[in-house]
């Protein structure tokens, strides 16, 4: 059966009341929430409603979730843990399903085969980065510390192809199983993601997707445990002490080549430069802070200042890192 999709304006989402919510047909565990804030998926605390959303914990959530929109003829978006994204203010249109779960339960989503080096580990979409990264390096399987202290999931990290430290997603991502557009699971190898510096063709590609990752098979040198230990402890105080917490969504743009995009920032005066309720950071001038009362398009408003001064006054053109959904 089809619903009536329900819109909101911008502004009377901010008092609305939390709508209802129904069954997943096929999976009572699952609860369909109707109009609910994207504000509460975001690392920005930014976006207007979803019409539908579920919370995938497991692969098996994802996938019924995904299979019941196309059932519905709706559109489906697959999110992670919400940073580096920006949804508009008018919401997002059909089903958006989170896919995430605590890191506490996120060593049940994974497995591993030690029978040499490296160790292949494959673990779900919802796995925490940062939780990912501790868990590997106490283990002695290098490659995988870069991920301490940031923030998402180890399936949005696929998406975008993150990384930190001189190491990236793809350097270790073997191969990822997926579900695409036709409800069916593929394992594809990790080359047809075609990554390059914070983009692959997932990333490229636009909403509603095709695909949506399900599972990450990492291949892990051995190492020492103790070292890598220490190096996920030093990456995640060095975030701390460099980077804003809170209501942000990690780097706005991606380094240029030969240069940095917050030294670039900082130079041309755009440090805690604002509009409306969004600034860049005191602390690092390439995070964008939400001071509780940012909307997105006061964020779209600030990317674009920023990229005007930059071409401009240097003549390049800094590539934002975020991903935009939703209507504006």
């Amino acid at each position: 059966m089809t619903r009536e999709l329900t819109r909101t304006s911008p502004s009377s989402q901010r008092t609305r009341p939390v709508a209802d919510s129904f069954e997943l047909p096929g999976s009572p565990h699952l609860r369909v929430l109707k109009n609910e804030p994207m504000s509460r998926y975001t690392t920005w605390r930014i976006g207007g409603p979803a019409d539908f959303l579920v919370r995938a914990g497991t692969p098996d959530d994802l996938i019924a979730a995904m299979r019941w929109a196309r059932a519905e003829q709706m559109p489906a978006h697959a999110i992670g843990g919400g940073s580096n994204l920006l949804v508009g203010d008018r919401g997002i249109r059909g089903l958006v399903v989170a896919v995430r779960t605590p890191g506490e339960r996120a060593e049940k989503l994974l497995s591993f085969e030690d029978a040499g080096d490296p160790v292949i580990v494959k673990v779900a979409a919802q796995a925490p980065l940062s939780w990912i990264g501790r868990y590997c390096s106490e283990r002695g399987w290098s490659g995988m510390d870069w991920g301490a202290g940031l923030p998402g999931t180890i399936g949005g990290a696929t998406v975008n192809n993150a990384g930190a430290h001189g190491t990236e997603q793809k350097d270790h991502l073997r191969a990822v199983v997926m579900l695409n557009a036709a409800g069916e699971i593929e394992e594809l190898d990790g080359a047809w993601l075609e990554s390059k510096y914070r983009h692959t063709r997932l990333k490229d590609s636009p909403h509603p997707r095709d695909y949506a990752v399900l599972e990450v098979v990492l291949s892990l040198p051995k190492g020492d445990p103790q070292v890598l230990r220490r190096l996920a402890d030093e990456h995640a105080a060095y975030r701390h002490a460099t980077q804003p917490t809170g209501r942000c969504a990690g780097s706005t743009f991606t380094n240029p080549p030969g240069d940095y995009a917050g030294r670039l920032l900082e130079d041309a005066g755009l440090k805690e430069f604002s509009v409306g309720g969004a600034q860049f950071s005191k602390i690092h001038s390439n995070f964008i802070v939400n001071d509780c009362t940012a909307t997105a398009e006061d964020v779209r408003e600030l990317i674009q200042v920023a990229r005007d001064r930059i071409r401009e006054r240097y003549g390049i053109d800094l590539k934002p890192e975020i991903e935009e959904i939703g209507e504006r």
